[in-house]
Parts: C-alpha cells; structure tokens; sequence
C-alpha cells in the first residue's frame, strides 16, 4: 500500500503543488507558498534550458501575454509614488511567470494530471460551498467558524471573499459537470450549493463574475453540441431550479433582500441612488480617473492608489477621510496605475489571447478553460486589487491552466 501511495506522489507530485495553490486561497497568503515553490523550479528550469521554453511555441506566448501586464508595471516605476511599495508588486510578480512556467510543463505531460486538477477543483469548491451553507444554516461552520449575519465566510472565515473564488472557478466546475453528468444523472444538484454561497454572500461582484461564466458556457455548450433540444431542455430545468431556489432566499433572507433592492438602483438616473447600488464606489473611480488624468503615461506606480488619494479626491467625496488601496474596478486600476502604457498592454494581452484562440480553430477545447482568464481579466470588475497578490495569483494560475489546456491536446494531434 505504502509503494503503492510512494508510486503515486512520485507521479502526482507537481498536481499536489497546483491544487495546493487553490486550497491556498482559504488562507491569508496560504497560497503564496505552492505558488512560490513552483516558481522556483520553473526558474530553475528556464535558467538552465532557456531554449526549450522560447522553442516551444505555447510557452513562448505565454511569456509574451505575461510581459504585457508586467512591463508597463516595470516602466512605471520611475515615477511611483511609493517606489517602496511599487517595487513589492513588481518585483514578486516575476513569480507568476515562472510558475506558470511550471504548470504549463507539468499539467500537459498527461492528460490524467489535467483531469486531476479539473476533478480536484471541483470537489474543492463543492466542499467549500457545502460546508459554507452549513454555516449559514445551522450558524457554524465544520471547523465551528461562525456566521456573521449578511456575511457567510465558511473555510475563508474570517474574510468573506469565498463568492469570489468559487465564482471565478464556477466555469470549471460546469465543465467537470457537463462531462460526467450521463454517468451521474443527478450531478447538476451540486450547483445549487455554488449558487447558493454566492447569492447569500451579497458580494455584487461575484454575482457579476457568476452571470458571466454561466452565460459564456451555455453559450459553448450551445454553438459546440450538435443536437440542442437536450442542452435546452437540461439547461432549463436547472435554470428554472436554480431561479426558484435564489428567488426563495432573495424574498426570506432579509439581509439578501436589502442587497439587491439597493442594486436595482443601478437602473436608476440618480447618482445618489446609483452611488448606493454600486457601494459607494462612483467616488473612487471620480478619484482614480482624475489620478489617471494626471498621470496619464506611466501612471502612480501599482498599489499608489492609497497615497494619492486625498490628492486627487474632490473635497466632498465619500471616502475623503478613509484610506483605499485601490479604486474597485479593473479598468481604472490600470489606467491609474500604469497609465496608458498600462492600458495598451491590457488590451494587447486580450487580443493575443482571443486571436491565438481564434487561429486554432479549436475552441471546443479551449473554450472552458479562457473563458474564467477573460471573467478575471474583465474590464469592469469591481472587487479586489488587480495588481493585489490574491487576483494576481488567480489570474496567471487559471491563465497557466489555459495554456497547459492548448499544449496537452496539441501534442496530442
């Protein structure tokens, strides 16, 4: 048994390490250690064999997207307004590159190790959702983490940015469900528990990225599956199931139901009414474009947000007196930040991806596993720190996971 276990971690090793990284995100910056040993391996590999990564040709654009983020970070430096803080973000952001060199390598070597991973992912968020529902339902969690009412945290206690992970991971979660769900009739229950956590957890933001990744992968189902009625029928029997259940906890929950009446107030044309809906945000991205106008090359340097803001707020805004670490949307961060050298290189990254994509001609496969890197790289979230360790981390895991996608079938064909 023991030889057996031993044969075993020998071969699974490096998916152990990648897994780790996502399990990781319950923690502070429990994920940052995986996310650091894989960085080292992997400058270790291109130290030694630079010319097997510039050679082959995945890895190669894998490079080249990451330096479209990485270098306007690197330019604006000079004119941070922290440098201090500035060279903690960029410097430590090489990271990622080589630890998605690592994962690039190690998940397209066999396709059991990326089944691995999707099959992992899966269990991880399902445990995370269900044991987050206990919480709310019986007031703890298994570890006896509390919930604090209108907040549900689960495993992440005491941060609530559980909606936000399992949301951005919700595309991988459909895929796993969508490719053994003839074998397990009722598989398509355990989305009730993933919706359920991200609705109740009133984060606006992850009920944003949960909209997208379940419009974006009914549309691949639907364009990629030749005979439709059934993809219809199922996908409106868990629509209508879902719906019911979500609509039931909007009217019963009353901290949900406050929730979203304020959000409604998107739709309205009153800035106060609008400014609510949107958490007072309308007043950081007043200050964070100002910030960008003024700045507009190179920008403040990533994580300056926090040290201008008084600079560049208007006297009466909201949070004049309150220190924030960044503006709440993902667009005005870069431009903030990097300022148009930032931008371009933003909108570079998107067109690589989608062209590359595009040229394959091999969406079918591709498509579940880009879709969550365009959700974290959307324009208009609203959540944590684009340039922060925790998104950053999620975007190049997901963005490795992509790429290992595309290496493993190629070298397959």
């Amino acid at each position: 048994m023991l030889k057996i276990f031993y044969t075993w971690l020998k071969e699974y090793w490096p998916c152990i390490l990648i897994l780790l990284t996502i399990i990781g995100f319950v923690g502070k910056a429990l994920y940052n250690y995986p996310m650091g040993v894989m960085a080292i391996i992997g400058f270790y590999r291109v130290i030694f064999s630079p010319k097997d990564i510039w050679n082959d040709q995945i890895q190669k654009i894998f490079v080249i997207v990451f330096l479209c983020l990485w270098l306007p970070l690197l330019i604006s430096f000079p004119d941070a307004v922290n440098q201090s803080r500035a060279a903690q973000t960029i410097f430590p952001y090489l990271r990622f590159l080589f630890a998605g060199l690592f994962i690039i390598q190690e998940l397209s070597k066999d396709k059991n190790r990326f089944k691995f991973i999707v099959y992992s992912v899966f269990i991880v968020v399902m445990f995370w959702c269900v044991d987050a529902s206990l919480q709310f339902f019986i007031g703890k969690n298994i570890l006896g983490y509390p919930y604090r009412a209108g907040e549900i945290t689960g495993m992440f206690y005491p941060r609530n940015t559980i909606s936000h992970i399992c949301s951005i991971l919700s595309a991988i979660c459909f895929l796993f469900i969508y490719q053994n769900i003839n074998k397990y009739r009722w598989l398509w229950l355990t989305l009730l528990p993933l919706f359920f956590v991200i609705l109740i957890s009133g984060r606006r933001a992850a009920w944003v990225m949960l909209a997208l990744s379940s419009f974006g992968f009914f549309i691949y189902l639907y364009l990629c599956t030749e005979n439709k009625k059934p993809i219809l029928k199922i996908t409106g029997i868990i629509t209508l199931s879902i719906s019911v259940a979500l609509g039931s906890t909007i009217i019963l929950h009353k901290p949900t139901n406050d929730r979203f009446k304020v959000t409604m107030g998107l739709f309205s044309n009153n800035y106060e009414t609008i400014d609510r809906a949107t958490a007072r945000r309308l007043p950081l991205w007043e200050t964070a474009y100002s910030t960008f106008k003024a700045n507009s090359i190179n920008g403040i340097g990533p994580r300056g947000f926090r040290y201008v803001y008084q600079d560049y707020a208007s006297p009466d805004n909201f949070w004049i007196n309150e220190s924030q670490t960044h503006p709440h949307l993902l667009i005005l961060e870069v431009m903030a930040e990097t300022g148009v050298l930032g931008l371009l290189g933003y909108f570079i990254l998107f067109y690589l991806l989608i062209t590359s994509a595009l040229k394959r001609k091999r969406l079918k496969i591709d498509f579940p596993f880009l879709l969550p890197v365009l959700v974290a790289l959307f324009p208009i979230n609203a959540h944590m720190a684009f340039y922060g360790s925790i998104w950053s981390s999620m975007i190049w895991w997901l963005m490795a996971v992509y790429f290992s996608s595309i290496r493993l079938h190629e070298q397959q064909s």
